[in-house]
């Protein structure tokens, strides 16, 4: 790394992995996988590195050249400058909803039973003050048209429309001898609807824990919000708790739908069709769990991973240029195959589509789903299988943009009621220390609950994978008259032995023989 070693376009490129991985002190042979990096990470810094230096970045890059030297080379070797933005998106745009919003839409108007409801709740150190609470998510909606949307069915058409600013209810909780009051106010959250053309749809409580701590509790519907919004929105939070009297223009959801709908009407949708077209062609629509006789209650639970899990498999993703979320990925892959004996699975996996870096602070969903496929033959080995899914995670991330209804109409594959095609499992990665914060002096941790998870299985099997304090927590979620909850316990015991023995684990045969 000697030949770009004090160049100032090395330190450049040095500030840009800094900011994006909150590392200081990054040197030219540190890599990516092994400085923490994970799969979104790698797309918002590719995102800001080909802004920086005005060349557009192919997401393989990073994972070819995983070292900050080496990248840095990459990257000046590139020649052909970075698109501009088709047109200056303006906040005088119809108000519109995104294929992501209109999809989860469809499927409460479809199953009322179903709740997309996103559950947030984090112990805090200090105190909040619940009346400025209230004035600064008052603040916070007037200033986000998303969290002031309506979603009204007319005449059987589906549209949006903006109500006036409000100011949610802060309510008020005694928590000092209630330990599972946090749970129980989320879990009825959870059960109670919004009135989706309310335009209100955020809930808030603020708890009393006592010896001065207290519980931020915060239950939105997944309309307005996503997991990579959350940290927006405690910034956010915090600006207008803090500064009230200094608002700010902010990035408005209907720019990113107006966007979205410029990439669907673009020339190269036609060309990531055809690419999922082929990635799909011949693959199972549907991965076959065993369902009880009688269904059962949708059931959630902690899968035992232990700790320091993450740092023995960086070494492997340092020596085969994948990400954490590569190595989750074939795990669930090979479990599945040799869970139902099939040498040709797929599942879900949700990405956040926030790469244009307009729309990295964006406070609302950015989602799409894409499907992953994992084929292999009779004397495939686990590292065989990583490598595989190495390319198919980095096709996925490169052809992100063409939405997974589009895909399912291009495919047109055989539906069963209950059933998502290609994804009755689902892979979700959390980086939940991306959701601390400090709010006005007092820190923000965040708490997981495996049992709130239950009441929103949406699909057979959902795995999530949620890191904090480099450590690994897994859930798993499965619905009741698709999977019984002594089956998903097997899977998810054999999820985590190969999780554990990953290393040592590369030279398995993937399917087992006899």
């Amino acid at each position: 790394m000697d030949s770009i070693s004090g160049i100032p376009q090395l330190d450049r490129m040095t500030a840009v992995w800094e900011h994006v991985l909150k590392k200081d002190g990054i040197k030219p042979d540190d890599s990516f996988f092994t400085l923490g990096g994970q799969s979104v990470m790698a797309g918002s810094l590719v995102s800001a590195a080909g802004e920086e230096f005005g060349v557009r970045i192919p997401l393989r890059a990073l994972f070819e050249h995983s070292r900050l030297g080496e990248f840095t080379e990459h990257v000046l070797g590139l020649a052909t400058p970075s698109a501009p933005l088709p047109f200056a998106v303006s906040t005088d745009v119809p108000l519109e909803m995104t294929a992501f919003q209109r999809r989860i839409w469809l499927a409460e108007l479809i199953d009322p039973s179903v709740r997309n409801h996103v559950p947030l709740a984090w112990r805090v150190e200090g105190r909040l003050d619940p009346d400025r609470l209230g004035l600064a998510l008052g603040r916070l909606v007037a200033e986000h048209e998303i969290l002031r949307t309506r979603f009204v069915e007319d005449d059987d058409a589906l549209s949006v429309r903006l109500r006036p600013p409000w100011v949610p209810q802060v309510e008020p909780l005694d928590l000092r001898n209630a330990p599972d009051g946090m749970r129980d106010w989320l879990d009825a959250a959870l059960r109670l609807p919004f009135d989706l053309e309310s335009g209100q749809l955020l809930r808030a409580a603020l708890g009393d824990l006592g010896d001065g701590r207290q519980a931020l509790l915060l239950c939105l519907h997944h309309l307005v919000i996503d997991g990579e919004s959350v940290p927006v929105l405690l910034a956010e939070l915090d600006r207008c708790y803090t500064a009230p009297d200094r608002p700010q223009p902010v990035v408005q959801y209907r720019e990113f739908a107006a966007y979205q709908q410029w990439q669907r009407d673009s020339a190269s949708r036609d060309t990531d069709l055809d690419y999922w077209a082929s990635a799909l062609e011949g693959a199972p629509s549907d991965t076959p769990l065993p369902a009880p006789r009688q269904p059962e209650p949708n059931g959630a639970f902690q899968i035992p991973l232990p700790a320091g899990l993450l740092d023995a498999l960086r070494a492997v993703q340092s020596a085969h240029g994948v990400s954490w979320f590569m190595v989750a990925a074939t795990a669930l892959a090979v479990t599945l195959h040799r869970w139902t004996g099939l040498d040709d699975v797929t599942f879900g996996s949700p990405t956040a589509n926030r790469d244009e870096p307009r729309f990295a602070g964006l406070l609302g969903p950015c989602l799409n789903t894409t499907v992953l496929r994992s084929r292999v033959t009779e004397d495939s080995t686990v590292l065989d299988a990583l490598l595989r899914m190495r390319g198919e995670a980095l096709g996925a991330l490169e052809h992100q943009t063409v939405q997974f209804d589009d895909v399912i109409t291009r495919l047109n594959p055989v539906r069963r009621f209950g059933h998502t095609p290609y994804m009755n499992v689902m892979l979700n990665m959390n980086l939940l220390d991306g959701h601390a914060a400090v709010l006005d002096g007092t820190r923000l941790t965040p708490v997981l609950n495996d049992s709130l998870r239950s009441e929103n299985a949406k699909f057979g099997l959902t795995v999530t994978m949620a890191e904090q304090d480099d450590q690994l927590i897994g859930l798993v979620a499965h619905r009741g008259d698709q999977l019984s909850a002594e089956h998903a316990r097997e899977l998810a015991d054999e999820l985590a032995d190969l999780l554990i023995r990953f290393p040592e684990a590369l030279k398995e045969p993937v399917l087992r023989r006899g």
